[in-house]
């Protein structure tokens, strides 16, 4: 395991948001790309609201 500094940590931290955003953020991320590249050519591409509403 890569070992970082406090500074590198809270770098990271800055830039995406803290912790919950990456925790929350991934496995919807995950989702959204597997069915947008697995799609049906005649459906339609699905969105982020359509996903989290549907």
């Amino acid at each position: 395991m890569v070992k970082l500094s406090k500074e590198a940590k809270r770098r990271l931290k800055q830039l995406f948001g803290g912790q919950f955003a990456i925790c929350w953020g991934f496995i919807p991320l995950v989702i959204y790309l597997g069915l947008k590249r697995v799609a049906d050519p005649g459906m339609t591409e699905p969105t982020v609201l359509s996903l989290l509403w549907g």
